[in-house]
């Protein structure tokens, strides 16, 4: 039987999406017949169930749980790297590949060191593309000491990395134009969704009726809150709509949830609806539980993140409206199919009149939605990434 260890800071049963992607990879694979070994940060209970009697988890220690704030995540990931250095050094067989995710962005240091000192075999996989990220949240500076050092940090384990994997086209065009000497370890596998949900009516779907959804236009914003994302510009948009018939819904959490917050407060705003992240169980309620779903990048992070809510927006069946730069990938894809509609960052007058007239056009709204049920099937299924990642990993 062959063997793979995964080594990803988040993991069941948090509920970010990188947690919910690597254990849907982990079952898969594990279906299939292979070994998977789990090292994570992600603390459990004795009350959390089993993911798979085929999957053995182990799990970092840490003294305090990760938030939000940039301080309690640099410990958390201090305690993860070094319980994961011991565990690749002292544990692991050097037979046994790793796939390493990027969280933290460094992470992959730990297959470096599993290369050079035991010999082994490691596979990256990028979340984002760091420092460029961090420069993009405004957490440092472009050409500073900490950019410069992160840079020939990360360098060095992108060239010991057997294949770099991305999540998008756009991430695939900027390592290749900075490492040209790496393109052929750079390897695209996009996400899925991790449900694949069957088409539900609004009308008739009890999380929408829950919270009064079910007979008011609904925009719904579901998943990470994050600094790359412009949720200012809905926010702007919701204040400009605040007299329409018209509901926007926030499920998630994340640096910018301050922003929405404040946004209500300063304007009044009763259009608003903040929800935490959802369990994956409901998750076929609470994404067709909208008319519309957003998408939002801040300018130019579609070539450093990839957001891996798009994937269940499409399998949801409801058309897409992204905030992202003019010819990036999403906006392409929502162009080419005809699943939704791409507005460029920096203008919530135009996101909120768009949103507008879709909202007196259900005829368009249902077109969109049904291309874009049409577009996941064909494209974005987690049969399909499986696939890609066993041949990585596999040779398969």
């Amino acid at each position: 039987m062959e063997k793979i260890t995964i080594i990803t800071q988040y993991f069941y049963p948090n509920h970010a999406a990188t947690a919910q992607l690597m254990a849907d990879l982990a079952k898969g694979l594990s279906q299939k017949g292979y070994q998977v070994n789990i090292f994570t940060g992600t603390q459990a209970n004795n009350t959390t169930p089993e993911l798979s009697n085929q999957i053995t988890i182990y799990r970092a220690f840490s003294p305090i749980t990760a938030s939000s704030s940039i301080l309690s995540k640099v410990i958390c990931s201090v305690f993860f790297l070094l319980g994961a250095l011991r565990y690749v050094i002292f544990s692991l067989p050097h037979t046994t590949p790793l796939l390493i995710a990027s969280n933290p962005p460094y992470s992959a240091l730990i297959g470096t060191v599993f290369k050079i000192i035991r010999g082994g075999k490691y596979h990256f996989l990028l979340q984002d593309i760091f420092p460029e990220s961090a420069v993009m949240s405004g957490i440092i500076q472009q050409n500073s000491f900490l950019f410069i050092f992160f840079s020939k940090l990360i360098y060095l384990t992108y060239k010991y990395a057997d294949n770099i994997i991305v999540l998008s086209t756009s991430m695939q065009c900027f390592l290749e134009n900075k490492y040209p000497e790496l393109k052929p370890k750079i390897k695209v596998i996009e996400n899925w969704a991790v449900e694949d949900i069957i088409g539900c009516d609004k009308q008739a779907n009890y999380f929408a009726q829950q919270y009064n959804l079910d007979k008011i236009f609904t925009v719904l914003y579901s998943g990470n809150l994050g600094r790359l994302h412009d949720i200012e510009i809905i926010a702007e948009a919701a204040n400009i709509l605040k007299n329409a018939p018209i509901q926007f819904v926030f499920i998630g959490d994340g640096a910018k949830t301050q922003v929405l917050k404040q946004a209500i407060q300063s304007n009044n705003l009763k259009n608003i609806l903040l929800l935490p992240y959802q369990h994956r169980e409901i998750l076929h309620l609470s994404l067709t539980a909208c008319d519309l779903s957003l998408v939002s990048l801040i300018a130019g992070a579609e070539s450093i993140v990839a957001p891996s809510k798009l994937y269940g927006m499409l399998a949801a069946g409801r058309g897409v409206i992204a905030i992202s730069s003019a010819n990036s990938y999403i906006d392409q894809l929502l162009t080419n199919s005809g699943c939704g509609i791409n507005t460029l960052p920096n203008n919530p007058q135009h996101l909120a009149d768009l949103i507008n007239e879709l909202a007196s056009d259900s005829t368009r709204v249902k077109l969109m939605g049904d291309k874009a049920r049409q577009v996941y099937k064909s494209k974005y299924t987690f049969k399909r990434a499986l696939a890609e990642y066993e041949k990585i990993l596999f040779g398969i």
